[in-house]
Order: structure tokens, then sequence, then C-alpha cells
């Protein structure tokens, strides 16, 4: 045994060989009340009270290029024994109590998880039983789109040529979202929402009346003459492009090779005006993961970089119950080392962030395990809610075109009126006593996070006091 290597061997209390870093010097206490796991024997440290004696009673035993250093404490003297690195110098030692040695850096965004600890007013409401608004709704504006991609959900739930939600109920709506308190709306949904003329006048309506938006587009038919309205009024605005060149844009979103370039000019514009004008609005974008743009994976964290947007996040695909869209997602275990690869992309002001979560279901994570969930009641429907481009409402997308969970059409009645109402109420309660979520819902659905939050919430283990 070397010196550096020296340390003192005993047995513990389950018989096998335990080493410590004991001096063979040190005072001992010999009666230490109880077996330790690790060893049976312990410093006795009321011995260590004064340096000199300290220093006079034993012979401190050190590894070869280690130092000393002794710290006192009220009467009582310790020991920290300082490393020496490959160079020869000290590092701080542990407990040495000297400052931080490392910082984890903010969040800047979360993908890949929920922020419900946020609205605890909403979470106290619905434990009392309550009737309360949505804290963030995810909705269409029309039933169509102007791209075709491969992993497109919606194709599964009846897409319509020309539906869309009529100016007027839509901004009724957007009043109604600000009488109730909603927080945020994302127009997100089953069609293309820059297909609707409405969208600009609703985004700038919902500003004045303090509901955040947001946007998911596919950027090619973006009125630029209006961009000033959306990045003044809207959150973030989130590019829908799993492509880092033109031949993977026209493979994975069947549009035209010559529209490649066209989205990036209008995102190119988008961050000009953004940083001229000084707006808050963070620009994004999302590849939705298939094996067919593999192959594009860094050459859009790349492309990302060099627009200048504020990040690029690789998300899983959402499949239908029925699996009509074909996700494998053990296919997804094959491609770790190229996310990670793109994450490593990442700087202070961009961020490129995979959702290791949901892309990770075949396997374990935080929300799953072998493709289960770890939870199983659906409790988030009342906390985001889902409307289909067409102008009806459901409990969560998945459910759209289901008339068992039809709640209403923004185009007939009231949305006020609809969440004080009780048909509102009895479908969530529908949801949450009747779905099963192993079985009848798509792996990867929106309210994830906000119900494995609720589902440990409402099954707390015992003692919780004790934290």
């Amino acid at each position: 045994m070397t010196d550096d290597d020296k340390q003192k061997a005993t047995t513990n209390r389950f018989g096998f060989e335990a080493r410590t870093d004991i001096p063979d010097d040190a005072p001992l206490n010999r009666n230490p009340g109880h077996k330790l796991r690790t060893s049976n024997t312990i410093v006795n440290r009321a011995a260590l009270t004064d340096e000199k004696a300290l220093l006079d009673s034993y012979k401190l035993d050190k590894r070869t290029g280690q130092k000393i250093q002794f710290v006192t404490s009220g009467s009582q003297i310790g020991v920290v024994r300082l490393g020496q690195d490959d160079a020869g110098d000290v590092p701080e030692a542990p407990n040495s109590f000297t400052g931080p040695s490392y910082r984890n850096p903010p969040q800047r965004f979360r993908f890949d998880g929920h922020k419900m600890m946020h609205h605890l007013d909403r979470i106290q409401a619905w434990q009392r039983g309550e009737r309360f608004a949505p804290i963030h709704i995810d909705m269409g504006l029309t039933k169509f789109c102007n791209t075709a991609c491969v992993y497109c959900y919606a194709v599964v739930q009846n897409m319509t040529q020309g539906t869309m939600i009529g100016r007027e109920a839509l901004l009724r709506y957007i009043e109604d979202c600000g009488r109730l308190g909603v927080r945020s709306i994302g127009f997100i949904g089953d069609g293309e929402p820059t297909l609707n003329p409405a969208l600009y006048d609703a985004t700038v309506l919902a500003g004045s009346l303090g509901v955040d938006t947001s946007m998911a587009t596919n950027g090619l038919l973006i009125d630029m003459d209006r961009a000033h309205d959306l990045l003044k009024n809207m959150s973030w605005i989130r590019f829908n492009l799993s492509a880092g060149d033109a031949e993977g844009f026209r493979r994975v979103h069947q549009s035209k090779e010559s529209n490649f370039q066209v989205l990036i000019d209008n995102i190119r514009e988008l961050v000009r005006i953004k940083k001229e004008f000084g707006y808050k609005c963070t620009l994004g974008l999302q590849m939705v993961l298939i094996p067919e743009c593999f192959d594009q994976v860094l050459k859009e964290a790349r492309l990302g970089a060099e627009l200048g947007v504020d990040y690029f996040v690789i998300k899983h695909c959402s499949d239908s119950e029925y699996k009509e869209i074909g996700i494998n997602y053990d296919d997804y275990l094959t491609i770790g080392d190229v996310l990670k690869e793109a994450e490593s992309y990442s700087t202070a002001d961009y961020v490129v962030q995979a959702k290791w979560n949901k892309i990770n279901a075949a396997a374990e994570s935080a929300l799953y395990k072998g493709g289960f969930r770890k939870y199983d009641v659906c409790h988030g429907t009342p906390f985001l809610l889902q409307i289909s481009g067409n102008g009806k409402i459901y409990p969560c997308g998945p459910f759209f075109n289901k008339e068992r969970f039809y709640i209403g059409d923004l185009h007939d009645q009231s949305f006020f009126d609809m969440v004080m109402g009780d048909r509102y109420w009895a479908v969530h309660h529908d949801v949450t006593s009747s779905v099963d979520v192993h079985k009848d819902c798509a792996v990867g659905c929106r309210q994830d996070y906000v119900n494995k939050f609720l589902w440990d919430l409402k099954h707390p283990p015992e003692h919780i006091n004790f934290i």
C-alpha cells in the first residue's frame, strides 16, 4: 500500500472490512455508545480542544502531498484535510466553508416540466372543490393547414378545408378569458393559426386585457405588416420546423423546397425587428422528432444559432390512442448521443434542449416507466384546457370529435357561462372518473406533467411534516 493510498483497515458491524482515514495516534473514543456502519472506532473529538496540545499529543498521519488545516469552532478545534491536484495546487476541501465552489445556472425555459407551483390559488380552489378558470388554454384557430407534415396529429381529427373560428366569436372569447382570469392562451392547435385573419386582433385584445398569448406556426404565411403586433403582445412564437435544410423540409413537411427559404427569411426578419425595438417576445424552433428527421437534428441546432433565435427544442411525436401515426418509442432510445451533442451547442443566448422525459417514454423517466404513466388518473384538464380550431371545446386535444366529452361551441355560447356551468364540470368529472390514462390516452399528452404533480398532491405519503 502506497502512502497516497494508506488507510487504516477495520471491521464494520456487518463483518466486512472498512477503511478509514483515522490517524494511528488520534485520540479515540473507547466507548462510542453504538457501532457506526463503517467503523467500530471513532475519534474522541472532546480531546481536540487545543491546537498546540493536539500537535503535541500525536502526530497527524498525512498522505503524501496532503496539507492539514485546523479549524476552530467555539472551544473545540477540528482537522480539515486538504487534497492536492495533479498540478500540486491544493483545492478547497468540503466543509471548509470558504464560499461557493459551483453554481447551477438558472433555467431560462422549462420545456420538460411544469410551472404549477406558481398558481397555488387555482390548486387550492381545486382542492376545495370550487369552480375556477383554466390557467392555460391551448386552442386551434383553424381546422386546416398549408403544409402536410408527416407527423401531424391533427390529420386523425377530421381536418376540414376553410373551417375556422369566426372573428366575433374569437374576440368575444378573448374578452371572457379576461373576465375569468385565464392567464395564458396558446394558439397551438389542430390547424395553422396564421390562416385565420382574426389572429392579430385577438392577440392585441388579449394583451390589453392582461392575458398572455403565444403561437406555434409553420411561419410561411405570417403577415409581416403586423409583425409588431405579434412581437409586442405575444410572450413567445414557436416555429414548427423539423428540418435543417431544404431537402429535409420537403421530406418531413411535404412542402416545396423553396418554402424553406421563405420561412428562414421570415424568422430572420422577426429576429431583427425584435432586437431593434427591444420586444420581449421569445422566438424559438421546435422539432417533432421522428426517424425521418434524425439526420436533421444537428443541422437544425446549428441553423437556430445562425438565425439568432432564443431556443431550439426537440420533442417527442405524440401518436393517437390507435397509433395511427406509427411512432415506435423504442426508436428514440437509439438517438440519445445525437440529442446530447445538439444540446452541447447551447450558449448563454441560445438554448438547445431535448424533452427527455417524454422522449424516453419507452424506458424510465420522471413521467413514464416502460410506456406506462406514473399516475393513474387525469386531474389536469380543468387547469389546461384545449379548444379545436372550429370553436368546439373539449377537455383535451385527443378527445376532439368524441361527443361524450364535448363541452360547447364558442359560436353558440359564452365561454364565461360555459366555465361556470354544469356541463363543463360534468365533463371534467367524467374524465377523472372514467378515463384509463394507460389505455385511453395518447403517449406524451399535454397534461402529463400537471397530472403527475396533482397525482402526488392527491396521494401524499404519511408523515408529510417530516420534510
